[in-house]
């Protein structure tokens, strides 16, 4: 068994030798940053904390690059284990300002698991009340076919209750040989999905202050005032 610890967060602010802000292409062809300008991002003692507040980054017709307001992810993929399981762990908090942290879609920090290869993402997601899965798959062009792609949240009235600034333990377990996950939190079993479309080799990290609300008739409506803080903790890769 391989327990990697894959930041201590202890250099002050972002190690760019461990996190970048993730870029993906427009349909006008240019480049999409989601990393905002104004956050603030800090790391020491142990523990990130990425604070927007407010939003701001928005796109007005694309929902997959209006949602994220600040996304550093991982500069390589890491390998997922063929035989075996693979667990990414993290403490993670939430806190949530001028918004309704009873709706996840509104504003959220989570733990992004991602295959951009193939478009499969395996998040966390959690606001100061609230605990989600988000399991999908991306509608990226010349990746998913088409009619592939979907989005599921997935909450539990008996584990979805959270506080604000409260660490939990979050854990993603791949299996690419059986093509199954589960989502844990506090090693308690919150969801699991088998039957993966494609069989998953490598995952790119990400911590991740996000919404969920899908552009409208008039363009983006996931900015109107609020924010939220995100704490990370502890991330661990076990392989084996």
């Amino acid at each position: 068994m391989t327990v990697l610890e894959y930041d201590t967060f202890t250099e002050g602010a972002v190690d760019p030798a461990k996190w970048v802000a993730l870029q993906l292409p427009t349909p006008d062809g240019s480049m999409w940053s989601y990393g905002d300008p104004n956050a603030k991002v800090e790391a020491h003692g142990g523990t990130m904390q990425i604070t927007v507040d407010p939003f701001r980054l928005k796109h007005d017709t694309v929902h997959m690059l209006d949602d994220p307001k600040h996304l550093l992810v991982t500069p390589q993929p890491m390998t997922v284990a063929s035989d075996g399981v693979t667990r990414i762990s993290a403490e993670m908090a939430a806190e949530n300002y001028n918004g309704n942290p009873d709706d996840l879609t509104d504003g959220w920090i989570g733990l992004v698991v991602a295959d951009f290869s193939t478009g499969m993402i395996f998040d966390w997601m959690l606001s100061a009340t609230r605990i989600g899965a988000l399991y999908e798959r991306l509608p990226i062009p010349g990746v998913t076919p088409e009619g592939g792609s979907f989005s599921w949240i997935i909450q539990s009235p008996f584990v979805a209750i959270n506080s604000p600034g409260t660490f939990r333990t979050y854990e993603i377990e791949l299996n690419a040989k059986a093509r199954s996950a589960q989502w844990k939190v506090d090693g308690t079993p919150f969801y699991r999905t088998e039957g993966i479309p494609v069989e998953i080799k490598s995952v790119t990290l990400g911590l991740i202050v996000c919404t969920l609300k899908p552009p409208g008739a008039n363009g983006s409506t996931s900015v109107h005032g609020q924010g939220a803080r995100g704490s990370w903790r502890h991330l661990t890769v076990t392989s084996g």
